[in-house]
């Protein structure tokens, strides 16, 4: 199939489009020779999220469309957190509070289909993007990594108000390809990271860009308090799991203007080899 139109939205590793001739789906279309085994986990976490009621949103197979390879969803058809709060910036908050809502009840679902986050988290360190940590530096992120607790949850690991959508009289969440198992803390780990560390998208303004950052410190900050109060959690479960976070991140998208200040803070997690 050809001619689909132009993108619904544009991501880091695809895009999405109304499927031609059915207005309640679309396909998140993989540029030519992605991985296909990343397809196929995004496929079955999407099933299995569903399954368990964590999203509305049914995954309806692979398709192949302009010479790529894509997976089939239901469309959402209202906007994102984001987009709300972005049209009635008074929502800020209660769109930050309805995010940890979605999170929390995300980690109410225990799961036996994926991975351990520790042994991914392990198995990073052995990626290209981890090369710079000496072996004895390697050594100890693995011993700190095995000693954390571990947990039957499902953990989605990309965790923000983009990925949160408005959806009938409640939310929906996409985009489960990073999905493992664990303690909750972990994937409040990510969050963390992915509002207060990660890069805006590349050429934004500096302006747009120091305004999102202070959009930013207050959804973080609404979301954690939000969070904790629903589930108990603290910050230092929290600050447990830094350390994989930064080493999953690293691995899934090294990113030129996340890399140094990432280095600098496992460098500085590991210490110097004596």
């Amino acid at each position: 199939m050809t001619g689909l139109g132009d993108a619904l939205a544009v991501g880091r590793s695809a895009r999405v489009f109304a499927w031609p001739g059915d207005g309640d789906l679309v396909v998140k279309l993989f540029p030519p020779g992605y991985d296909t085994a990343l397809i196929a986990a995004e496929e079955a976490a999407s099933a299995e999220a569903f399954r368990l009621r964590l999203s509305p949103v049914a995954c309806h197979g692979r398709v192949e469309a302009d010479g790529a390879v894509g997976l089939l969803f239901d469309r959402v058809h209202s906007d994102s957190l984001t987009r709300q709060a972005e049209r009635d910036p008074l929502r800020l908050r209660a769109c930050a509070r309805a995010l940890a809502a979605a999170h929390a009840h995300v980690h109410d679902a225990p799961t036996a289909l994926f991975t351990d986050v520790r042994e991914a988290a392990t198995a990073a360190l052995d990626t290209a993007p981890l090369a710079f940590l000496t072996a004895p530096q390697r050594e100890r992120a693995a011993r700190i990594i095995a000693d954390l607790p571990a947990g039957d949850r499902v953990l989605h690991l990309d965790f923000h108000s983009e990925n949160v959508f408005g959806h009938g009289d409640g939310l929906a969440v996409i985009d489960w390809q990073t999905t493992l198992r664990g303690d909750p803390a972990a994937d409040v780990a990510m969050t963390v990271l992915l509002l207060r560390d990660a890069e805006l998208w590349p050429g934004t303004p500096l302006l747009k860009r120091l305004a999102a950052q202070a959009v930013r410190r207050v959804v973080l900050s609404t979301y954690l308090a939000e969070y904790k109060r629903r589930t108990g959690m603290t910050d230092e479960r929290v600050a447990a799991w830094r350390l994989p976070a930064v080493v999953l991140r690293m691995s899934t998208l090294d990113i030129a203007g996340e890399r140094q200040g990432f280095r600098r803070e496992l460098t500085t997690l590991l210490g110097a080899d004596t």
